[in-house]
């Protein structure tokens, strides 16, 4: 892959990660809207943000914004839950092999013995390991929210 290819693979990476955030959409006319990404075009840069707020104080529980009319993307809101270094974590503190645990960087999923998954929503599973992971994902945060 050029550089180039694996530039622009790397933004929409970037902009897929957004979804579920808060931002601060700034149009090329400089009106500015708030709000949580719920759906993206990444191609044409798109937004859907729900519920949306403007500079003005107006809200409104949709609002789609076309990319061309875009200026800037600035986003409010960090995650606190980073798949790679909760997939370190997991072998490092959990004992899990290498092996049983898959990071999928671009959505920030973690997958434990392709029956657990880990978002920064939580914990999906059921049963023992579920748990388990469930214990470790809660220290992880605790961790990371006094570092």
């Amino acid at each position: 892959m050029s550089a180039l290819g694996e530039a622009a693979r790397r933004l929409t990476i970037k902009l897929n990660s957004l979804l579920g955030k808060e931002v601060t959409v700034v149009l090329r006319d400089g009106k500015r809207y708030t709000g949580k990404v719920s759906g993206l075009d990444a191609g044409s840069l798109t937004l859907a943000l729900e519920p949306a707020r403007d500079g003005e104080g107006n809200s409104w529980p949709l609002a789609i914004i076309s990319g061309g009319s875009i200026s800037e993307i600035l986003v409010t809101e960090t995650s606190k839950f980073n798949a790679e270094e909760f997939a370190e974590f997991l072998i490092k503190y959990g004992g899990f092999a290498p092996h049983s645990v898959k990071v999928y960087p671009e959505s920030n999923v973690v997958e434990v013995s392709r029956s657990v998954r880990v978002t920064k929503d939580g914990v999906e599973g059921a049963g023992p390991l579920a748990q388990r992971v469930y214990t470790l994902y809660k220290e992880y945060l605790r961790r990371s929210a006094s570092a």
